[in-house]
């Protein structure tokens, strides 16, 4: 039985340009470590110096925290208290709409109520008129005192002429329509309208004498 003891990396083949790159940025990146180490072992230097230890840098940093915490409450605060303030507007303009769109609906039942009620009153009004058990007599008599006829003739100014005439009562055997018995032509003035307005021509021609 064969053990393997060790292990062969077998890096993949790079092409010069890349391995050149890689080199340079390894350099560049460790340069810059270097530098930054520097710079940091200077800064205590310079605080040492000054009678800073890393308590009192650490005291700083503590309080530059403190501050930048307290700017970023600060700042949130602000940002909320200007939401609130939009969200309540919004809200109050909500409820304005709300409220108008309400007393559109109200003052449109109103309407409604309103015409709907001119209706009722008018039908009660109405029907006074109307002819029923208890005014059934009255109605009768009224009919036959004022009859109405409804055979007649309208000209375009809208004067009625009568074929024949109403009377109040009727006498002897009604006149029953047959075609065009009834008919005339508008404008054109009847023999008995005519001998009516001869016979008033001569009282009148008497009365001058």
């Amino acid at each position: 039985m064969s053990m393997v003891l060790y292990h062969v990396v077998h890096v993949p083949w790079q092409s010069p340009e890349d391995v050149k790159e890689l080199l340079w940025r390894r350099h560049v990146y460790n340069n810059a470590v270097i530098s930054l180490k520097e710079i940091f072992r200077q800064e205590l230097q310079q605080a040492e110096a000054a009678g800073k230890g890393l308590e009192a840098m650490k005291e700083e940093e503590d309080a530059e925290l403190n501050r930048l915490i307290a700017e970023n409450d600060r700042i949130n605060r602000e940002k909320a208290e200007a939401r609130a303030r939009k969200e309540e507007e919004e809200w109050k303009n909500t409820q304005r709409e709300i409220l108008n769109e309400i007393d559109e609906a109200l003052q449109k039942q109103h309407q409604v109520a309103k015409e709907a009620t001119a209706e009722v009153r008018d039908a009660i009004s109405r029907s006074r008129d109307f002819v029923n058990e208890e005014n059934l007599e009255a109605k009768i008599l009224e009919a036959l005192e004022h009859p109405k006829v409804y055979d007649f003739a309208i000209d375009r100014l809208g004067k009625k002429y009568y074929d024949p005439a109403p009377v109040k009562y009727q006498e002897g055997v009604p006149t029953r329509q047959k075609g065009r018995l009834f008919d005339r032509t508008l404008g054109v003035p009847k023999a008995s309208e005519l001998e009516e307005d001869k016979h008033s021509e001569e009282l009148s021609e008497a009365s001058k004498i």
